[in-house]
């Protein structure tokens, strides 16, 4: 009943938005961005605290990113996936679909979906996706959508590796698992799914239409994937042409601009990293958030990593850095030394 209610819902709402433009909704978000940042902007260190490394510890120009975003206007149209009007459809999809927000009936029935904010409508190939429960992106073989399966010395593995293996499996198996039932029950989805480079078009999308917090290196990185796999990207929208009169990419990157901003994004993403495992070890959320009769403990954890952190630095120098940038905010240092 509850799917019928929705999806009703979604009809009327789909019909009330049937003529949007597949080319403005790509391009909103970084045409406001630009108009924010030419007026408003000024320099900032990137929010992420460990990111700030990566950049020498500098505060970063917007002027960067604009220039950023206007390459991605160039080439935002060639994102649409031409071929295939259905997955340009005006779709409603909830924002954080994971079992906190479904509630269930005592005869295991949905009756309900919760926690809507910052619901929006967009054309159906921006929308697709996996659940982020479920979801392996940035795993070679979960976004080939191949059958996960363990490594063939599986057996000769020590038990910390097995055990490892067998946590990638299970990230593995549900990716996979969820898309093979969204082939099953839902093909429209699925087509969005697996459309070329769907990932790509959704990254690329996503981080030109976000507010900019320091971060001059993702958009661009994205941006240099897109021209490196251009071919691949425009193959389906082009497929009906000849080769002459396929279209060339509009923007160009020097290699060595390639290579650099390369570089920095790959130290992006291991700061990340570290930042999760931060995260984990001191018992934290993605926002700082810890539940009230935890935080007196999760505290401690934190004072004991910032008082690792100072003495493990080699230099002065380093020391000063980690005062002035401490990934989970300012902090009096004579209570943790």
């Amino acid at each position: 009943m509850y799917v019928q209610i929705l999806t009703a819902h979604e009809n009327k709402l789909t019909n009330r938005f049937k003529d949007m433009n597949a080319e403005a909704a790509l391009t909103a978000g970084a045409k406001k961005e630009i108009a924010y940042l030419t007026k408003y902007g000024r320099l900032l260190y990137p929010f992420h605290r460990l990111r700030r490394e990566t950049y020498d510890y500098k505060k970063q120009s917007p002027s960067v990113h604009v220039e950023n975003l206007e390459k991605y206007l160039q080439i935002a149209s060639y994102l649409i996936p031409n071929d295939n009007p259905a997955l340009c459809r005006p779709t409603i999809r909830h924002p954080d679909f994971q079992p906190n927000n479904i509630l269930v009936s005592e005869d295991l029935e949905i009756t309900g979906v919760i926690d809507w904010q910052h619901c929006v409508i967009l054309p159906l190939f921006l929308q697709c996706g996996i659940p982020n429960s479920f979801q392996n992106y940035g795993d070679t073989v979960s976004e080939s959508l191949v059958p996960p399966e363990l490594p063939p010395d599986f057996d000769g593995l020590s038990e910390r590796e097995k055990y490892e293996q067998v946590q990638v499996l299970r990230r593995r198996q549900l990716h996979y698992f969820y898309v093979a039932n969204t082939e099953m029950m839902n093909p429209l989805h699925y087509d969005a799914l697996s459309y070329e480079h769907s990932v790509t078009r959704r990254k690329i999308f996503d981080h030109a239409s976000s507010p900019w917090e320091g971060d001059n290196v993702t958009l661009k990185a994205d941006l240099i994937h897109l021209v490196k796999n251009w071919t691949d990207v425009t193959a389906n929208s082009a497929a009906s042409m000849d080769e002459s009169s396929r279209p060339s990419c509009p923007i160009l990157f020097t290699e060595d601009e390639m290579s650099e901003c390369l570089r920095l994004n790959a130290e992006q993403i291991e700061s990340d990293e570290q930042l999760q495992a931060c995260r984990d070890a001191i018992g934290v959320g993605s926002e700082g958030w810890v539940p009230l009769e935890l935080y007196d403990e999760t505290k401690q954890r934190e004072n004991k990593l910032r008082a690792d952190a100072l003495e493990a630095a080699e230099s002065e120098e380093e020391r000063a850095m980690l005062r002035e940038h401490w990934v989970f905010g300012d902090f009096d240092e004579e209570e943790y030394l």
